[in-house]
Formats: C-alpha cells, structure tokens, sequence
C-alpha cells in the first residue's frame, strides 16, 4: 500500500504493504493483512491471540470501490447483555477518529446501529462477532468489532451520479491509517469514560448522531415512538453494505 508525499493529496491506496508501522497504545498488537478480509481474519485470531489483536487491511479499487478495514479483539468482563454495549462504544471512536481527520466543517452521523456517514453520505460501517454459543447472561471469551470505509470510488465514472455513498479518497483524507490510529485510542478512551462517569452519557453523545429518530436506552437499545429496537437483534442486521462491503 503506498501513499503520496504531495501536501493536500488523498493517500493512493493498494494491497500489497502496509503503509507505514502504525503508532498503537498498549495492549494493540496490530496485523497487516495483504489479502482476505480483515473482520474474518481477526475472528480467526480471537481465540488464541485475545484482546487488542487489530487486523487492517486496504485495497485499491479497479472493478469495485476501494476499501480501508480493520478489526479488533475484545475480551469483555461483563456478560453478552453489557459487554454489547462495546458497539455503541465503537461507533462513537470511529466517528471521534473520521471527525479528527476529515476537512474542516464536516458532519458526522451515524445510522442505527452500524452505519457511519459523512455529510448524510455513507462511507462505511461497523460489524460485530461474538463467540460462538454465548448465551446473554454469559461473559464472551471475546467478542470483535469490524470497521469497512469505502477508501475510493475511482471505478464509476461519474462517482457524482451516487451521492448516496463518497470514499476517503474524495474527501481528501491524507492519511487513512491516521484514521485506525484515532479509533484505537478513542475506543480506550471510551471504556475508561464509562468505567467513571458510566454509559448514559456515552449513549446520549452516540442518539446525538443518529439519523434515525429515538434514543439509546441505557441497555443500549433504541427507543422510538414506535417501541423498542433491541441492539441485540440489529447488529445482526447490516443494511449499509452488501456481501461485498458498504453499498455505493
């Protein structure tokens, strides 16, 4: 994977190397992975390597948009019906880290549970994996989280026939893997946030981004004027991405 050196340029993307090392807290172990896919990858891993393994992986587009992805172990200490709210979590350090290095006046927001958008156009979502056979009163032995950004849309020819969709590259991120960097000590961050001051506040930050009307629910779930959303039940749901990635 490389990247350009001219100052105000999106970086180029490719599978091939990794960029750069990454600049990781304690305990992040990462994993460059040059092919395959990076969630898969790191639900591999979770049973032997454990918490703190982070997969990432880019590709360049040619017949399909271009992707930046990674993935990291969890190993929570709570049982499933808590330990999910490790996805609200996620989505809020993936939106504090794309906010952190997006250009000036963009707008973050989020589609229930999963998807994240910039200035109301998708550019990628979150996934969640927990092991096999957890029952909701049981402590997961890990559970991983999954990030997909569409990195550059460069196979459609009129990519502004789209707007639904737009890609890092377009919106002139210069260093992607700045973004996974973010997200790493964003997702820290947030756990030591609700450790102290507990989720309440994290869950009204993460409803103050969301595009669907409601709220979260101190269970993590979305309360709207027409009942409950259990969070259990959408993030088994991915309507932002198709079985190749985030839908253009």
């Amino acid at each position: 994977m490389k990247q350009t050196t001219m100052q105000g340029q999106a970086a180029v993307l490719d599978d091939v190397t990794a960029p750069r090392a990454l600049l990781l807290p304690p305990p992040y172990t990462a994993h460059w992975l040059a092919q395959g896919d990076a969630f898969d990858h790191a639900i591999s891993l979770a049973p032997e390597h454990g918490a703190g393994t982070l997969v990432w992986h880019a590709s360049a587009g040619q017949k399909g948009p271009g992707r930046f992805d990674f993935a990291v172990v969890l190993e929570p200490e709570t049982p499933l019906s808590q330990a999910r709210k490790a996805f609200i979590l996620g989505m809020l350090g993936l939106g504090d880290a794309i906010a952190a290095h997006c250009p000036p006046e963009r707008a973050v927001g989020f589609g229930w549970p999963g998807e994240v958008r910039l200035d109301g156009a998708r550019l990628g979502g979150m996934r969640l994996c927990v092991a096999p056979d957890t029952a909701e009163d049981d402590i997961p032995d890990w559970m991983v989280l999954g990030v997909e950004l569409i990195a550059d849309r460069d196979h459609l020819s009129a990519p502004g026939n789209q707007p639904d969709s737009l890609s890092l590259k377009e919106e002139e991120f210069e260093d992607p893997p700045a973004i996974l960097e973010s997200f790493a000590s964003y997702l820290m961050l947030n756990f030591d946030r609700m450790a102290h001051g507990g989720f309440e506040p994290l869950a009204a930050q993460y409803s103050s981004k969301l595009a669907n009307e409601g709220t979260i629910t101190m269970d993590g779930d979305l309360q709207t004027a027409d009942g409950l959303v259990a969070l259990k039940d959408a993030v088994t749901m991915t309507p932002w991405r198709n079985e190749t990635g985030p839908k253009l």
